[in-house]
């Protein structure tokens, strides 16, 4: 019991060692991230965030030396993981990759390692139990931080994952949308080029008649120059999307007169109409706000 007692008291002892070392770990954990060439992004970071929540850390390693009963050192284990996977957040956030967050951890088990062993050395009375205890306390304590930071950042690395698939499964949606409307365009062009040419071809055959009055042919004459200079325009905006999807211009959205081009249209249509013995009429009815 008195050996059991004494092993306590030590552990509170070098707890309270460590407490009043804690810059002085800090500092040496500081100046080995800075000379690792591979922890680019610590190094850089000013002392406030590369400390994060590393302090918070050995407050839990001197908590856990002081023997508390199970019931309270299973609540410090849950609050510790809690700081730890803070700290795997806060990591991702400065720009951290995942070798640097696991490196970092062996870096300051090293450094509070050296200082364990720097203790047992200018404290001879010290039970061999002690320095065991707080090694197997403090690997612990490392190999549960890092774990949880770790899974951390990888689960902050499949969200972002997760949304890139999702960036690109709509980007591509967008794409086949364009290309289905960019497909429709072709098709509505040619079937308007198919229906100005057929209006074409009927004014022409009508013009052509035999005994045809000059009020027919009037009529006839302005419809079809109505609809030469609409071929021609359907033309000139077929080469521009044409031009479009070869990128080589750029679209321009403009408003319209829907009214004016739907009775264009109905008048290109009104030969066919005839011909088929169609009866086509068109009204309009302006609003004003």
């Amino acid at each position: 019991m008195d050996s059991a007692r004494t092993i306590d008291e030590q552990l509170s002892a070098l707890a309270s060692y460590l407490e009043a070392r804690r810059e002085a770990i800090l500092g040496a954990w500081r100046k080995a991230i800075d000379r690792d060439p591979e922890m680019a992004t610590g190094a850089s970071l000013p002392r406030a965030q590369l400390d994060d929540h590393i302090p918070a850390l050995l407050d839990a390693f001197g908590r856990r030396l002081r023997v508390l009963t199970v019931k309270e050192t299973a609540a410090f284990k849950e609050a510790d993981k809690g700081d730890a996977s803070a700290h795997g957040l806060q990591r991702w956030q400065q720009g951290y990759d995942l070798r640097e967050v696991t490196r970092e951890w062996g870096r300051l088990q090293l450094c509070l390692g050296d200082e364990l062993e720097s203790y047992a050395s200018s404290h001879a009375g010290v039970d061999p139990g002690v320095m065991s205890t707080a090694r197997r306390v403090w690997a612990e304590l490392c190999t549960e931080g890092a774990s949880e930071s770790v899974a951390k950042y990888f689960q902050l690395q499949q969200i972002e994952a997760k949304g890139h698939v999702r960036d690109l499964a709509l980007a591509l949606q967008q794409v086949r949308e364009l290309e289905r409307s960019r497909a429709e365009l072709w098709r509505q062009a040619a079937h308007d080029l198919r229906g100005n040419v057929g209006v074409v071809m009927n004014v022409t055959a009508g013009l052509a008649l035999q005994g045809a009055e000059v009020p027919s042919r009037d009529k006839f004459l302005r419809i079809l120059q109505k609809n030469v200079s609409s071929l021609y325009s359907l033309l000139e905006d077929v080469m521009d999307l044409a031009r479009l999807q070869a990128g080589h211009e750029h679209r321009e959205v403009r408003a319209f007169d829907a009214a004016t081009v739907l009775r264009e249209l109905c008048e290109r249509m009104q030969p066919m109409a005839e011909e088929r013995g169609l009866f086509l009429k068109t009204s309009a009815r302006t609003r004003y706000r």
